[in-house]
């Protein structure tokens, strides 16, 4: 029996040490660092509303994080202060809202957009921010300016910047 579990024991040590060491030797995880995002202003408006406007730098894709509740209306806009075409999109449980260009060769510079929150698509929305730079030549950081008008009621969740 002592045999057995010896056996045993050495069988899980063998495993455990042949996972823990079965790195390729140069691959290296590269963590995505968030957006820089800088609050520019917030305000209450007459109690029932809340306003909050933010520059983002987007080294990668960023979400900002809504919660409503159901029959909240959010409105707000966005434009490019640096770069020259985004992708922007709202979701819930589904996409509910991706900006467009006005045509098949025009970039996405600025939008407006509006929502009402519903118990179809629940009570988290994500604003997604993706730089899609068009062009060649050297790659540029797109800067965009959002503004959000939500009840305050509601909350926006940012990503930390670690920097």
């Amino acid at each position: 029996m002592i045999r057995r579990l010896c056996i045993v024991i050495s069988i899980i040590v063998i495993l455990v040490a042949s996972g823990c060491s079965s790195s390729t030797g140069n691959v290296t995880a590269t963590p995505t660092q968030p957006a820089g995002i800088k609050e520019v202003r917030q305000a209450e408006i007459a109690h029932a509303w809340a306003m909050k406007q933010m520059e983002i730098n987007l080294d990668s894709s960023t979400s900002v994080l809504l919660t409503l509740a159901e029959g909240a209306e959010v409105s707000g806009y966005f434009y490019l202060t640096r770069g020259n075409n985004i992708d922007f999109r709202i979701s819930g449980k589904s996409l509910i809202y991706q900006s467009t260009p006005a045509s098949v060769s025009s970039n996405i510079t600025s939008d407006r957009f509006s929502f009402t929150a519903s118990g179809a698509q629940g009570i988290a929305y994500t604003l997604k921010l993706i730089p899609n730079e068009k062009g060649e030549g050297k790659k540029i950081t797109p800067s965009v300016f959002l503004e959000i008008i939500y009840p305050a009621s509601g909350e926006i969740f940012v990503p930390m910047d670690t920097k």
